[in-house]
Order: structure tokens, then sequence, then C-alpha cells
């Protein structure tokens, strides 16, 4: 897998203070399941006693088809990232490691950040009309205008009769 921007922890891991350790606010592009996220990072980093400690925000887009027309849409994300990086000696599980040469890839981080708030079933803003099963076309069902009343229920359509006030009511 490549990097999508990979950055070089040695400063940070050399000192021995726990000074802020400063990264310029990055953008990042990568597809998710066929569908492009695009991703503005402003992230910080911390000095921890066992690696390095990321927080900041990453905001973006989604760009998808909606659920129901099937027109572009793009949806916009954000999410919260407060993750910390291990040294590989302190690495007892699934915890994110920090790789060769000191480096980590906070491009994956913050597209993984993104994915978990995507939309699954994205709709356009504001909603479209629902497509008729019917027809196809952008309405529901119910008022189709080719909407016809099938032959073998012609007879039971003849004994609705129209809702009247002057009627009393039964029941």
């Amino acid at each position: 897998m490549r990097a999508l921007f990979a950055v070089d922890l040695s400063p940070i891991l050399a000192g021995r203070d726990a000074a802020p350790f400063p990264i310029p606010p990055f953008e990042v592009l990568d597809t998710v399941e066929g569908e492009p996220l695009t991703a503005t990072v402003t992230v910080h980093a911390d000095r921890t006693n066992r690696g390095v400690r990321f927080r900041g925000t990453v905001r973006g887009t989604q760009e998808s088809a909606c659920a129901r027309c099937l027109k572009a849409v793009r949806v916009p994300l954000a999410a919260e990232i407060d993750e910390e990086a291990v040294e590989a000696r302190h690495q007892t599980g699934e915890e994110l490691a920090i790789g060769k040469g000191n480096m980590v890839d906070l491009g994956r981080l913050a597209i993984e950040a993104l994915d978990l708030v995507r939309e699954l079933a994205p709709i356009c803003s504001p909603p479209c009309p629902e497509r008729c099963g019917l027809c196809g076309g952008e309405h529901t069902a119910a008022s189709c205008p080719t909407r016809e009343v099938d032959p073998r229920l012609a007879s039971l359509a003849a004994l609705l009769t129209e809702d009247r006030d002057d009627e009393p009511q039964i029941g």
C-alpha cells in the first residue's frame, strides 16, 4: 500500500521534551471502495512515553452517487483524530506502529478516519424525489400518471366511491 502523506518522526522522537511537534495542514486524496475521498487535515503531534500522539481534525468530501436518483453527489464529512503511534518495543497488539525510518503515514490515518464516518447510502441535498417503481420517473408509485387499474380489479374499483362529508360515517 502506497503512502499518502508520510511524516518523519525522528525529530520528535529524538527530543526529550514534550513540546508539540508542528505538522503543517495538508490535503490528501484516495479512493475507498470506488468512491473518491478528499481530506484536509489539521493535526499536531505530542511526544508520549511510548511514541507520538496525533490529535486534530479531518474535513473532506465523499464523491458518490445518490442512492435514490443515481446523480453525482458530494457529501461533506468531518472526523476527529486522536491516535497514538507507538515504537516497536512498546507494541502489544493492534496499535499504530511507527514504521521504518521513524515514518508514519498520516494521510492513510486521515482517510481511515473519514472512511469511518462516510455515508453508505448518500442522497441528494435537498433530498431528491423517489423513483417510481412502475415507470422510473421522479415521483412515487402512488402518484404515477401512467398508473392504470389492474383489469382484474376494475370491478372492485367501480365500487369505490368518493368520500362525502354529508354521508354518515359507519363504525
